[in-house]
């Protein structure tokens, strides 16, 4: 099948292999054909190998328009993808980069000019403790991953240092269902009926909540690590 595509159909033992159905590490979840005018782009769990896409884990398969694809993965540790967008803390200032953790196996690296606008006079000047939500551009394993507070034509476009509000833990299936899954998004727009409140989901398992009062964020909290996490 065409890069690019979904993945709806795969012959798996004489069954077939679907969205939503769950696969083992070393299954088949898609054929993929190399293309100059599709992209093809995978998230947890999947890797591209000799023309088709293969599990490296157990989890449920996922796809979405425009050639995504991602296994839904329970799993304690981020494993960093390029294009994903996380929420880092600071933890080391330097005069060319901030290292960032953002909960993975190694640490990322996060240049100062990588700001909208931002020149060697003029750049954010964050410290040891700020919390950034990025993009990642390079995901390497034999290296750190690098980051970016801009999008690919230089605008933030909602990327930078996050200040005030209450950062917590989850997990990355919860994180990624949180972006991804209808119901959670409409769970969230019909709690914005009544509670104001800004919400910033990193796939690295952090969120980020900013409301009116304590109480508010603390309801927040309680939605997200309970009903939406079941």
């Amino acid at each position: 099948q065409e890069a690019g595509q979904s993945y709806p159909r795969v012959a798996r033992m004489g069954a077939q292999i679907r969205a939503d159905d769950s696969v083992l590490p070393g299954e088949c979840a898609a054929a993929a054909s190399p293309s100059a005018h599709h992209v093809l782009r995978l998230g947890d769990g999947l890797r591209h190998e000799a023309g088709a896409v293969t599990a490296t884990c157990a989890g449920t398969l996922h796809t979405r328009a425009g050639g995504d694809a991602w296994l839904d993965v329970h799993v304690k540790r981020y494993s960093p993808a390029a294009e994903e967008t996380v929420l880092g803390v600071v933890v080391e200032t330097h005069a060319e980069a901030y290292t960032v953790d953002i909960a993975a196996p190694t640490r990322a690296t996060l240049p100062v000019l990588a700001f909208e606008g931002a020149t060697k006079h003029n750049r954010p000047k964050l410290v040891v403790g700020s919390l950034v939500h990025a993009r990642i551009v390079e995901a390497n394993g034999a290296k750190e991953p690098v980051l970016s507070c801009v999008d690919k034509v230089g605008h933030a476009g909602g990327l930078g240092a996050l200040t005030g509000g209450c950062a917590f833990l989850c997990s990355t299936h919860l994180s990624r269902r949180l972006l991804t899954h209808p119901a959670a998004s409409a769970a969230l727009e019909k709690l914005g009926e009544s509670i104001a409140f800004e919400i910033v989901v990193g796939l690295n398992g952090r969120v980020w909540v900013n409301a009116t009062t304590a109480a508010d964020t603390v309801v927040i909290q309680n939605l997200l690590l309970g009903r939406l996490a079941e």
